[in-house]
């Protein structure tokens, strides 16, 4: 890898342990109208955007709710929770580290900007980054690389000098499309979970990543 420029993170599993929460907050908007789904349906839309998880219910499960009003009930749902959201453990150091040394950063999810601004209210995630990129912001969304892309060109940055942080299947299927480097961290799936799905590195933390000398 050339020298280090860049590093774009996920948010949800990355930033902040919110996965569980917003898998939480799906679950109980099917659970109220009585949508039957299994842990591993729920699983497999870690890293996606809540419109392509309830386009697919609307279309395949129950077509009675639109689906902006099934988005509606999952955000109530999920603002409920967010009280018990907490930074993925060892973040901030490395974070503060990076921005040290001077790297660009930026925070491209695929949750939509309600809930980018609800998670700020309780961590502030957004003063840490350079550029946000959020589900809005793009057409097409994780596994599609048009997020990352986007964030490199708004950054102007290369491929070849950014390093991507994902914890998703969908992210790291991004993030390599994208032409970067990517590293998974073991916070939503096991290591070769993240292996099989292409990650360049698999970290259990933020400490594992060597960038002392701005490579990776």
């Amino acid at each position: 890898m050339q020298k280090l420029k860049t590093i774009l993170f996920d948010m949800d599993g990355v930033v902040i342990d919110s996965e569980r929460l917003h898998l939480r907050a799906m679950g109980l908007t099917l659970e109220q109208h009585g949508i039957e789904y299994t842990e591993s349906f729920l699983n497999g839309y870690v890293g996606r955007s809540d419109e392509s998880f309830f386009g697919y219910v609307h279309k395949n499960m129950d077509d009675s709710h639109s689906v902006e009003e099934l988005i509606d009930e999952k955000n109530a749902f999920f603002e409920e929770l967010i009280k018990e959201l907490q930074y993925v453990d060892g973040f901030t150091d490395f974070i503060r580290r990076i921005k040290r040394m001077n790297l660009q950063t930026g925070l491209v999810t695929s949750s939509s900007l309600f809930t980018v601004q609800k998670v700020d209210k309780q961590r502030d995630v957004t003063s840490f980054f350079d550029i946000v990129i959020t589900e809005e912001d793009s057409l097409k969304h994780k596994p599609n690389p048009e997020p990352y892309l986007l964030a490199l060109e708004h950054l102007k940055a290369e491929g070849k000098s950014t390093l991507i942080i994902e914890d998703s299947i969908n992210g790291i299927i991004a993030g390599k499309a994208a032409g970067c480097k990517v590293a998974g961290i073991t916070t939503s799936f096991n290591a070769k979970t993240l292996e099989d799905a292409g990650a360049d590195y698999v970290i259990e933390r933020f400490s594992e990543l060597d960038i002392g000398n701005g490579k990776s």
